[in-house]
């Protein structure tokens, strides 16, 4: 007789069976989406308060992040474009108040696409890509949570972190730069999860710097998600060129940790050495003089150069980044060029240094058919100008022929410009082309179409673009041209990504007229949520930005203004100024030794901008 087993004999093997069948393909991953709140009887005073000034022991920041962190006064946070900072993701793990975790899964094969995380602080939103896409190029955005790919290895879950914005290590005035990688392990224990974060900072990390996290899963839904923000003026009638800081050597509360816990001062100074075995007993012979040496840079020394890899291209090729609706920006030729399309034809900002013209000129015709009607240029300087003549020679201006300024004797009202029907009109601040004509460019390359204070303005491809004159900022002639409807800025040299601002004193620039621009730009944008997204702002070199990246580069700027007025005032001279190294905090970031523009360049053009404010450059 046949025997038939029943179902409760069948199914434990049937589950079995199933259960092996999945793991013969692959190891079960690890789930951590649901509830989780951490847990604050670790590292309390970190997550609540924060931790205290001058608690650096333990953490590897180098010299350039210790002495920025004793810059900080935290009062900066008062100003109208910090007050909404986000958590940058490191910091972000750390917070207080809850997290929501969640998968994403194709709807037709239930392969796993990403892992979300919510944190209420800040409202963090991460998204951590599992699906194998690649990171984005160097020129792209950051964000305060970075981009995030992920994969299961053994019972970890284990991302990488790119495109972080500069922010917090800690809440004490630690920073993490804008060029920080984050390599992180999340692992599951029941009810519990731990969050290991690795910090690789080149600018002002000596060495990687690692932390765990803990949480602890709930039953149920929170149902406390938000952290409403928005700014507003805390301390009325404050000069828009002010941000708080502290000058070195002077920072008030930087004995008040080491003597609160009585410890030596170096210990609360030291960077990496303080982790190693050794450091107790090395302390004990370390000098009062050699302590406070740690408290400003080391005077006559040559200047720390960037630790930031070049965000920009140099294979030859054009890079085409979108940047919203129907604007993109153009990377590869040296500068970065804004590139408006629509059903009138390309509106182009600045033309790159010309090397790769027919190139950019392809790309160009890529996005739209229509010819480039019109050529703005923010300065006049060669890798914004250097393709002029090429893609004016590539477009035509239709709204020109037939017209009273065609009419005219040949230059008579409209300057340079010759054949409409087979030229693009150029615009520029009137400066642009004194400064042109006087280095003899050719008559081609330079812009007919010409303003003088204030703004030019034009409606083109249905939205309203503005050139904004920043007078002796970067030069006499900046512009920066803002695309009101798609709320992008092209900034040019007025903000950068890769370098100290380019101070051009003998073409009329000044230290105050670029913390004015730059001021300027921030009152023309607008942040999406917490400090980020909103208004884009293409630099006239490096990555596309939004307002933080803007603001962030205009506190370096003023406060290297400060201390060289500061040292101006005691009657230092350029020389001195130097020795001091008033930009240490910042070379690892913008620093360079070599090349068109140096350290020492933008020193001396600060020095001798707040010495000898810039005259008027003489028209015809």
């Amino acid at each position: 007789m046949k025997i038939i087993p029943s179902i409760l004999q069948v199914f434990p093997a049937l589950v079995l069976s199933v259960t092996l069948y999945g793991q013969g393909r692959t190891a079960l991953d690890v789930d951590i989406s649901g509830y989780w709140t951490p847990a604050l009887h670790e590292d309390g005073l970190e997550r609540g308060n924060g931790p205290e000034i001058a608690d650096y022991g333990g953490f590897a920041l180098n010299d350039a992040g210790r002495l920025w962190a004793l810059s900080y006064d935290p009062s900066r946070v008062t100003l109208r474009h910090h007050q909404c900072d986000a958590y940058v993701m490191p910091y972000q793990m750390r917070a207080v108040g809850n997290f929501r975790t969640w998968e994403e899964r194709d709807p037709h094969t239930q392969q796993l696409i990403a892992i979300d995380v919510w944190a209420q602080t800040t409202e963090g939103h991460r998204v951590i890509w599992m699906d194998g896409r690649p990171h984005p190029p160097a020129w792209a955005p950051h964000s305060f949570t970075g981009f995030s790919t992920g994969r299961f290895v053994g019972n970890a879950l284990t991302i990488y972190t790119t495109h972080l914005k500069q922010g917090w290590l800690r809440r004490n005035g630690s920073p993490e730069s804008d060029q920080a990688t984050v390599t992180e392990f999340i692992v599951r224990h029941g009810d519990h999860l731990t969050d290991t974060t690795v910090v690789t900072d080149p600018v002002f990390l000596s060495e990687p710097e690692v932390r765990s996290n803990d949480y602890v899963r709930q039953p149920g839904d929170h149902h406390v998600w938000l952290y409403a923000c928005d700014d507003g003026e805390e301390i009325t009638g404050r000069a828009p060129d002010v941000v708080p800081n502290y000058p070195f050597g002077k920072q008030p509360f930087a004995r008040e940790y080491s003597q609160k816990y009585k410890l030596p001062f170096v210990a609360s100074l030291a960077g990496a050495e303080s982790i190693y075995p050794g450091f107790a007993a090395k302390i004990k012979t370390v000098t009062e003089a050699e302590t406070l040496a740690k408290l400003q840079p080391m005077p006559n020394r040559p200047s720390e150069t960037s630790h930031a890899p070049d965000p920009e291209p140099h294979d030859g090729e054009i890079h085409v980044l979108p940047v919203r609706e129907n604007v993109y920006m153009l990377v590869g030729d040296a500068g970065n060029i804004v590139v408006q399309t629509g059903d009138q034809g390309a509106f182009v900002v600045d033309t790159g240094a010309g090397k790769l013209s027919d190139m950019v000129i392809a790309a160009i015709r890529r996005l739209s058919p229509k010819p480039i009607q019109f050529i703005a240029n923010t300065s006049m300087h060669a890798e914004h100008v250097g393709g002029n003549a090429k893609l004016a020679a590539a477009g035509s201006d239709p709204s020109l022929p037939g017209s009273f300024f065609d009419l005219q004797a040949p230059g008579a009202a409209t300057g340079h410009l010759a054949d409409p029907a087979h030229h693009a009109t150029m615009m520029a601040q009137n400066n642009v082309v004194i400064r042109l004509q006087a280095a003899k460019a050719p008559e081609e390359a330079v812009p007919a179409d010409t303003y003088l204070e204030e703004r030019r303005r034009k409606f083109h491809n249905g939205e309203l673009i503005e050139l904004f004159y920043e007078p002796n900022a970067v030069t006499d002639g900046d512009s920066i041209v803002h695309f009101r409807h798609s709320d992008v800025i092209a900034a040019g040299d007025v903000f950068t990504t890769t370098q100290y601002p380019f101070i051009d004193l003998k073409n009329g620039g000044s230290v105050q007229g670029e913390i004015k621009a730059l001021n300027d730009i921030l009152n023309r944008t607008g942040y999406e949520h917490e400090e980020q997204g909103g208004t884009y702002i293409v630099p006239g070199h490096g990555y596309l930005s939004d307002e933080h990246e803007v603001v962030e580069y205009r506190d370096m700027v003023v406060i290297v203004r400060d201390r060289v007025q500061a040292m101006i005032k005691a009657g230092a001279t350029v020389e001195q100024v130097q020795a001091a190294r008033v930009t240490a905090d910042y070379d690892t970031r913008y620093g360079a030794n070599s090349g068109p523009w140096t350290t020492a360049n933008f020193v001396e053009a600060v020095y001798t901008s707040l010495k000898q404010p810039p005259g008027k450059v003489s028209g015809r």
